[in-house]
């Protein structure tokens, strides 16, 4: 995986990726962490996880509220996103954004039990994707003055 900073993070085309995240989420960019871009080859997967992290409650820009996966190609076979609490699993498709919660909406510091998830494993082909994480409150102000 790599992180989407300096000129991935000031190119035209992720601007207008993450204004878009803004405009549906209603989170400001300057909330979401730099986008996280990955690379799946054949077998490969990640074990299910959730996105909280419990000890951010006490950093300066919260917790992760929302997670938005984009799926940046069509995947010949596998590599979908599942949610193995809620029966759902999402399969790879070009253009696609996948959005979930981490957190209650009655308690945005607890984390929403619901959202475990997976990236299962790509049979055929590749599979590229970005995660995108909202917090509560400034992430890129927080990271760029080096606080923790």
């Amino acid at each position: 995986n790599a992180w989407c900073q300096d000129d991935c993070f000031n190119d035209n085309k992720t601007q207008s990726v993450l204004q878009k995240i803004e405009n549906v989420t209603g989170v400001p960019d300057t909330n979401s962490e730099y986008l996280q871009l990955l690379r799946y080859e054949v077998g490969q997967f990640y074990k299910t996880h959730h996105d909280y992290i419990s000890h951010h409650t006490s950093r300066q820009e919260g917790v992760r509220i929302l997670t938005v996966f984009l799926y940046l190609n069509d995947v010949e076979a596998g590599g979908g996103t599942d949610f193995p609490k809620l029966g759902l699993t999402v399969m790879p498709k070009k253009g696609r954004a996948l959005i979930w919660p981490s957190v209650l909406d009655e308690d945005p510091n607890r984390k929403d039990p619901r959202t475990d998830h997976q990236a299962l494993p790509v049979e055929k082909g590749l599979k590229f994707g970005a995660n995108a994480w909202l917090h509560q409150r400034s992430f890129k102000d927080v990271f760029e003055r080096g606080c923790q």
